[in-house]
């Protein structure tokens, strides 16, 4: 069995794929690279830290399309406060599902933590991105940093 992970490669990314590749899973880690993360090229960094994790690595260049689908016509982003990270979220996880096929992938798995951050992880906001990533009855998006806080998937 397979999985892709959605890999910043922050320390939730990583705890996340450990927990996936503990059980015997083999794992992706997939860095969807936005031209949002600053001019330094971290690929190295964020492959060795993949590894450190047990997983292979992928990067995937979405930035002429992000640029165009999140910040010029964003689902929930628009109004007073311009808070791109839900919409951003859901994008991620469409990218995400349409390699699966590619990798051979049955899931995806995500650090993301319940209430870590007030705008994008609230239980709703989790929810609406699951929406957005076109998940609803799939349910292929799996969240082990905050499993008992959601309802199963």
């Amino acid at each position: 069995m397979r999985a892709i992970s959605l890999f910043s490669g922050g320390l939730d990314s990583m705890i996340a794929i450990k927990l996936i590749a503990d059980q015997g899973i083999d794992v992706t880690a997939i860095h969807i690279k936005t031209g949002f993360g600053g001019t330094k090229d971290i690929t190295d960094i964020l492959q060795s830290r993949a590894k450190m994790a047990g997983a292979d690595f992928k990067v995937i260049d979405v930035r002429e399309e992000y640029i165009q689908k999140i910040l010029f016509d964003p689902k929930y982003s628009y109004g007073k406060n311009f808070n791109p990270c839900i919409d951003c979220h859901g994008y991620m996880f469409r990218v995400a599902k349409g390699i699966m096929k590619e990798l051979g992938a049955s899931f995806i798995v995500t650090g993301e933590v319940v209430g870590q951050r007030p705008m994008s992880q609230r239980a709703d906001a989790l929810k609406q991105v699951s929406n957005l990533a076109e998940d609803k009855e799939d349910k292929l998006i799996l969240r082990p940093m905050c499993a008992k806080l959601l309802e199963p998937t």
